[in-house]
């Protein structure tokens, strides 16, 4: 995947995950997740409500680009 590309999945296989941070970012409504990988990416998985539905949305990072 090419740096800060964004996608929704509605299924996902990550593999050689090094590490995983999970938060709540709004009670009821929206979580998110980030999965270090070893080979140096960052992903980000966002799963939310929106308009009464639940929604995906993956994005992946390349460590030495940095995050805005």
């Amino acid at each position: 995947m090419s740096d800060k590309e964004l996608y929704n999945p509605d299924e996902f296989v990550l593999k050689d995950i090094k590490m995983v941070h999970y938060e709540v970012m709004s009670e009821g409504t929206h979580t998110w997740c980030a999965f270090y990988l070893k080979n140096g990416n960052i992903g980000h998985l966002n799963i939310f409500l929106k308009d009464g539905k639940i929604h995906t949305r993956y994005e992946e990072f390349d460590e030495t680009s940095g995050i805005d």
